[in-house]
């Protein structure tokens, strides 16, 4: 990711009356601004070419349509970020009713909107190449929706009974407000030398998760997940972020203490740890191993600190 990008809401204006100017709203233009409840993983916001699904759904009186694959106002809309707003890979006009907005991130092609296969990468260590999201990045599935959100030429009646539409931007683009939310889990591994350790931490350790299940079904109406029932278990190669802290994304569920779940490596040997855990949705999980080793260096004491704090 890089730096972190400001998104000011850009305002309609102040309402005022424009009685001859409503045929020009047929040709306004939807345009996503976003933000993040917390950050990505980077700590950051979305960077320029990034991509997003976008739906829509009408209403009709005070009923709204049921999110579909297909059929929808606007069907999985490629929206592209370019450093400052989303906008569709072609013209997305606005509804001349009320809608309900979705939006999904990174960008998928669901065959379902109720129970779609989502699979996290194993990988979470894979850099990004020519252009495609790192496999930790692209495994924070984040979900936004935007309710009843009127078209920007709704009209009003003011005091004296006089119709008013509000006034007209130049470009025609009018924004819809989305908020993300993260629906996986995060977990955090960091390294600390007790004060039995003796030297430096190696400069060569891995981390890895095991006995997790990597594929979550997915109800894109609801913006919630679950372990996929019939999902398969794999081992997570952590992204290092820094010499002694490691993250990943991961499915939520619960893990059995009688279940080895973490794997540290260190110059060549491996630590293989039980740990009891529930990996709850939108929450990170922080677990800190204290390594410490004996006057003759060959036997290791692990000690495992658990904490959790909200993601979203």
């Amino acid at each position: 990711m890089k730096k972190y990008i400001a998104m000011a809401a850009i305002l309609l204006g102040a309402m005022a009356c424009n009685k001859d100017n409503i045929a020009q709203y047929d040709s306004s233009q939807i345009y996503v601004e976003s933000s993040i409840k917390n950050t990505r993983l980077s700590g950051t916001t979305f960077e320029a070419g990034d991509r997003m699904s976008l739906y829509a759904v009408e209403y009709t009186g005070e009923e709204v349509a049921k999110l579909q694959v297909a059929g929808n106002y606007i069907n999985n809309e490629p929206m592209r970020y370019d450093g400052a707003k989303w906008k569709g890979e072609r013209a997305l006009f606005w509804s001349k009713t009320h809608c309900d907005f979705y939006g999904i991130y990174p960008y998928q092609e669901p065959q379902t909107v109720t129970s779609y296969l989502f699979d996290i990468t194993p990988d979470q260590n894979a850099p990004e190449v020519n252009g495609e999201l790192s496999g930790y990045e692209a495994s924070d599935l984040m979900w936004a929706k935007a309710e009843k959100i009127k078209p920007p030429y709704t009209t009003y009646t003011d005091d004296d009974g006089t119709v008013c539409t509000p006034p007209i931007r130049e470009d025609h683009y009018y924004p819809v407000q989305m908020q993300f939310k993260h629906l996986m889990s995060r977990v955090v591994v960091k390294i600390e030398r007790g004060e039995k350790y003796e030297g430096e931490l190696p400069k060569d350790i891995t981390v890895h998760l095991y006995n997790t299940v990597t594929t979550a079904e997915v109800d894109l109406t609801k913006g919630s997940l679950q372990r996929y029932a019939h999902g398969e278990k794999n081992t997570i190669t952590m992204k290092r972020l820094n010499g002694d802290t490691f993250a990943a994304v991961v499915v939520p569920q619960n893990i059995e203490r009688r279940t080895p779940l973490i794997e540290v490596t260190m110059e060549g040997i491996a630590y293989l740890m039980n740990y009891s855990i529930s990996f709850r949705p939108g929450y990170q999980h922080t677990l800190t191993i204290i390594l410490n080793t004996s006057p003759d260096q060959e036997k290791f004491e692990i000690q495992i600190e658990g904490d959790i704090e909200n993601w979203n």
